[in-house]
């Protein structure tokens, strides 16, 4: 999935990096480099899950939560309970073009200093 996600994006001219589990994002975005304007998160990933990184945004970088998109497969009281600190929530399955919109409209939001 998220090969083919990044590859969709990438089609579209939207620059992508990938993370192979939570703990990779975390590590990335506690670093000066690791700077994003968005941040397309899966709530099922390895080792450290998507609200773990959710619960560390908030506690060390809530600017970044504004410019979230969660991914998740269910529709639960989980995605519920943080869908006010996030900029989407996208359900799978998706349409790609739905997904490319979304993701362009959070990067292109105005940056709150």
């Amino acid at each position: 999935m998220q090969k083919l996600v990044s590859k969709l994006l990438t089609s579209r001219r939207v620059k992508v990096e990938l993370f192979g589990n939570g703990s990779a994002v975390i590590a990335k975005i506690a670093t000066k480099s690791g700077r994003y304007d968005g941040l397309l998160l899966d709530l099922m990933m390895p080792h450290e899950g998507g609200l773990t990184v959710l619960r560390n945004l908030r506690d060390h970088n809530p600017s970044l939560l504004g410019r979230v998109i969660l991914l998740t497969a269910s529709g639960s009281a989980i995605t519920d309970r943080w869908s006010h600190l996030v900029f989407a929530v996208v359900h799978k399955p998706f349409e790609g073009s739905a997904l490319v919109a979304t993701v362009r409209a959070c990067v292109e939001q105005p940056v709150i200093a």
